[in-house]
């Protein structure tokens, strides 16, 4: 069984090897700045970063209105809930805005 085994190893290896020295031309790939598959990942994380920028805070601010008013009729028990709510969509939308700045940041450097 384990003869069997080294030998399904060395022949696994060797026609790996065969095939990398045969198309090493192919493997390699070549430009894929110029791609257009770069180009409309490029442009579409572009648009999504302009539109968290208009989106999140809106949606953000709304959220945190409504869980102030539903705050404001709540009795003592759940107003700390209500609390934990705000301070948990200030944070996420904060953070949100942090992440589509640095995808941002990130697609400027390979322009």
């Amino acid at each position: 069984m384990m003869k069997k085994l080294i030998n399904f190893i060395k022949v696994s290896i060797s026609s790996i090897l065969l095939t990398f020295f045969v198309f090493s031309n192919k493997i390699y790939a070549s430009n894929i700045a110029s791609s257009q598959l770069a180009k409309g990942l490029d442009n579409l994380l572009k648009d999504l970063t302009s539109w968290a920028y208009k989106i999140i805070p809106a949606v953000g601010t709304v959220l945190v209105i409504y869980f102030f008013i539903r705050r404001g009729s709540a009795d003592e028990m759940d107003i700390k809930k209500w609390d934990n709510r705000i301070k948990t969509c200030v944070i996420s939308a904060v953070g949100a805005v942090l992440g589509a700045v640095i995808i941002d940041l990130a697609i400027g450097y390979f322009q």
